[in-house]
């Protein structure tokens, strides 16, 4: 017979491990709930990354390929987004010329199955009316304006100077405290994204995003890149007018195409090198014999109708010098490409016309944001050139045809035509 003492001793040793053993079993399983969760909450976000980067490599492939499925059109332009919650982009305009655009992603549009999140929602998308389809804006280089800052929830400005990006993807996921977010609207056809028919109505937005954006953009907007598990979750892909203009400038037709440009202004301005009235009137400045100034604009230069959208997209990179009394006062020095830059020949010439090249980066960058700065020579044009052209003396040299060299370098080397 076991003393009493003892029993109950070994009675309450017993109770203790098994309260031990609940204890660690519940913490295990606490420790064993946080690690499931993590691992969720990580497989969620890995989701939402891929779901972005598809979403992105989409935009920039359209981008790209826009001419061969735009014919007669350049290459550069992003569809508007969704706004009925098809899937697809609108058949007619986004908003008017400049503004940008806010909705959902255009998946269909653009190939993809519906783009769903590490949470089951569908992304948001906004596109700048630089960049945007429909309204074109009349303008579209590499110097086209970003008109989306994005930052961080502490406000640090992410990826690039200032207002770079042009379009913004935003994966929405989960709702936060006050967010009610209304399921799929009950319709035939396509619709599948939850949110109401109307996918852009202002209604919608802030049922899914955090900050309150607006559908119709004017101007510049700043975005929140968000974080995962906070009460700024709303993560973010963008891409910037450099991302864009980075691969265009590689396909193999983008020489050709900037070959056009110079061709449409050298054919114009020949036709008015008789007209002295014509050029004085263009002329920025006349220094001594010369004329310098900038083109006008496809309409008002004669260029032939099938030139005039590509002519002035680029024609804010133009400049042209002009002997003043008609004569082949103008010397140029030309290699054909930056490829090949040893084989310079001299011409002489009655008129000029130089395309400036991207814009340098880097210690002292060359800046075309702002009219003043586009007005400023020195923002497009270099060394000599810039010279002869601010001085009316002098000769000048570039290249016949555009060429990138280094695909890390900008090709800031100024190409010409000589009209002789």
């Amino acid at each position: 017979m076991i003393p009493r003492l003892h029993y109950r001793r070994a009675n309450g040793g017993a109770l203790l491990a098994i309260a031990f053993l609940l204890l660690l079993t519940t913490v295990a399983t606490l420790a064993a709930t946080r690690h499931l969760a993590h691992r969720a909450g990580r497989r969620a976000e890995a989701r939402s990354a891929a779901t972005l980067a598809e979403a992105r490599t989409a935009l920039l492939g359209y981008a790209i390929g826009y001419p061969e499925r735009h014919p007669g059109q350049g290459p550069g332009y992003l569809p508007c987004p969704d706004s009925d919650n098809t899937g697809s982009a609108p058949g007619v305009a986004c908003h008017v010329r400049d503004h940008g655009a806010f909705g959902r992603f255009p998946y269909r549009t653009l190939g993809l199955p519906i783009p769903g999140d590490g949470h089951d929602q569908c992304l948001w998308y906004a596109v700048a009316g630089s960049f945007k389809h429909s309204p074109k804006a009349l303008t579209l280089n590499w110097d086209s304006p970003g008109r989306f800052e994005i930052v961080d929830t502490a406000g640090r400005t992410l990826g690039g100077e200032g207002h770079s990006a042009v379009a913004v993807l935003l994966a929405p996921g989960p709702a936060l405290p006050g967010q009610a977010r209304p399921p799929a609207a009950s319709t035939t056809g396509a619709q599948r994204c939850p949110g109401s028919a109307s996918a852009a109505a202002a209604a919608d937005l802030p049922a899914f995003l955090d900050r309150a954006y607006e559908v119709d953009i004017v101007g510049d907007v700043t975005l929140v890149h968000g974080l995962p598990g906070s009460d700024a979750n709303d993560v973010a892909a963008w891409l910037t007018v450099a991302d864009v203009f980075d691969l265009l400038r590689l396909r193999p037709d983008f020489p050709a195409t900037l070959d056009t440009v110079l061709d449409a202004a050298a054919t114009a301005l020949q036709a008015r090198l008789d007209a002295p009235d014509f050029l004085a009137d263009h002329a920025d400045t006349t220094i001594g014999a010369r004329h310098h100034g900038r083109l006008p604009d496809a309409a008002a230069f004669g260029v032939a109708p099938a030139q005039a959208d590509i002519y002035d997209n680029w024609r804010d990179q133009l400049r042209f010098v002009a002997c003043a009394d008609g004569s082949a006062c103008l010397t140029v020095s030309l290699a054909d490409s930056a490829a090949s830059p040893a084989d310079m020949t001299a011409e002489t010439c009655r008129a000029l016309v130089l395309f400036g090249g991207e814009r340098r980066r880097g210690g002292k960058p060359q800046r075309r944001r702002t009219e003043t700065e586009r007005a400023d020579p020195a923002q497009y044009l270099e060394g000599d050139n810039l010279t002869s052209f601010t001085t009316g003396a002098g000769g000048y040299h570039g290249f016949r045809h555009y060429a990138v060299v280094d695909r890390r370098q900008p090709a800031s080397g100024e190409i010409v035509r000589c009209l002789p």
